[in-house]
């Protein structure tokens, strides 16, 4: 299964969102790959690693996914990315059916979950990882402007319908604050414009931005942090890795 996580503005929780639900599925023994599609590498930092030019090796060069991938964790590899990024997408757009090359790259991916962690704005490989995924992910922080980046990021999914299978599992709201009126408020509006695709919210938790400093996820750092556990046990990402298992599970069957 391949899930892309993505929204058009940035600063939402997208990179957070996928190592930390990359890590508890492969804490359940899902074997994992998270793959970068922003140039800035920032994926690599978060996991402990260096940034790599894997992605540009993959499109470019044209290399086999298996000799590009790195093992983070146990179960958890992940094909990296850095500022040679940005000549991929070069290159992508002067190749044949250029929206089909990272599916085709992924095709053979020996994996139980592929997360892709797009850029936040749109270009030719967030084109391609909506078509070569199952699922789009998109975290919306709680704030002014989100249903606006939300809007951009479904509009985009739309715009790809007759090529793609890809489907919205979920808005997932983060950084929210319960003693904060502005955050409900902002949560509210997400609901009321899109309703049921509204997952149960991320608290805003300070132990997430520790987390990279240490080259930790946050099961290894803080795993009972109420980003994890949610508030009232309402929400946090062990709830969002529950979901997502009991998806592959249904898929397995």
């Amino acid at each position: 299964m391949i899930v892309t996580v993505a929204n058009q503005k940035g600063g939402v929780g997208k990179t957070t969102t996928v190592i930390t639900l990359a890590h508890g599925l492969a804490l359940q023994g899902y074997r994992t790959l998270v793959v970068d599609l922003d140039p800035q590498g920032d994926l690599a930092y978060a996991l402990g690693l260096e940034p790599q030019p894997g992605l540009k090796r993959l499109i470019s060069d044209g290399e086999p996914l298996a000799r590009l991938v790195q093992p983070a964790r146990e179960n958890l590899d992940i094909l990296p990315g850095d500022r040679m990024t940005d000549k991929a997408k070069r290159d992508l757009i002067s190749m044949n059916l250029r929206e089909y090359v990272l599916a085709d790259a992924l095709q053979d991916a020996d994996y139980a979950l592929v997360l892709l962690d797009c850029a936040p704005s749109l270009d030719v490989l967030h084109v391609n990882a909506l078509i070569a995924s199952d699922w789009l992910l998109v975290p919306a922080q709680c704030e002014q402007l989100a249903n606006r980046g939300v809007h951009k990021t479904l509009e985009t999914l739309v715009a790809v319908r007759r090529v793609s299978h890809c489907q919205v599992f979920g808005i997932l709201p983060t950084f929210y604050e319960r003693v904060t009126s502005e955050t409900h408020l902002q949560l509210g509006q997400l609901v009321d414009t899109f309703g049921k695709l509204i997952l149960p919210p991320i608290p805003k938790d300070v132990r997430l931005k520790e987390c990279p400093s240490y080259g930790k996820t946050i099961w290894e750092y803080a795993p009972t942090t109420r980003a994890v556990v949610g508030i009232d046990s309402i929400g946090g990402y062990a709830y969002l890795v529950s979901q997502v298992q009991a998806l592959l599970e249904k898929e397995e069957q």
